[in-house]
C-alpha cells in the first residue's frame, strides 16, 4: 500500500509533467532509473536536454522551494545524467538541471519552475 507521502509525491509529478508538456518540451522519460538512481523526467527544451527533478509539498513549506534540492541529491542527479547519457548519447543538446517545486494547499496548487537550479561539471561537455 501506498503511504501519503508517495502518493503526493505521484501527483506531484503528475503536474510536473503536464506542466512541461503544456511548454511544448518533449518529454524522452519518466522515472528513469540505473541502479539506485533516478531521474523524475529527462526531457527536450530544443537544444537542451533536461533533467527535472520534481519536488511536491504541501504548503505551509519550512524550506524555500528553490532550496528543497540538497548538494547530495544534486551529486546524484549529476550520476544519474552521466549513466543517462552513456546510454542516450544526446551530442548536438547541452544538458541542465531544472527543479520543479509543486506546492500543494487548500486552494488547489501552484508550480514553481527552476531553470538551470544547478551547474554542475559534466566531462566532455
Amino acid at each position: 500500500m501506498e503511504s501519503h507521502t508517495q502518493t503526493l509525491g505521484r501527483w506531484g509529478e503528475e503536474v510536473a509533467l503536464k506542466h512541461v508538456m503544456n511548454l511544448g518540451w518533449e518529454v524522452l522519460a519518466r522515472n528513469w532509473r540505473v541502479g539506485r538512481l533516478e531521474v523524475d523526467l529527462v526531457v527536450r527544451d530544443g537544444p537542451w536536454l533536461v533533467l527535472v527533478e520534481v519536488k511536491t509539498r504541501t504548503e505551509p513549506v519550512q524550506a524555500s522551494w528553490h532550496r528543497m534540492v540538497s548538494a547530495a541529491q544534486q551529486q546524484r542527479l549529476i550520476r544519474a545524467a552521466r549513466a543517462f547519457l552513456m546510454r542516450h548519447p544526446a551530442q548536438h543538446l547541452e544538458v541542465r538541471f531544472d527543479v520543479i517545486a509543486v506546492l500543494k494547499n487548500r486552494y488547489g496548487h501552484r508550480v514553481f519552475h527552476t531553470e538551470q537550479a544547478f551547474y554542475p561539471l559534466l566531462p566532455g561537455r
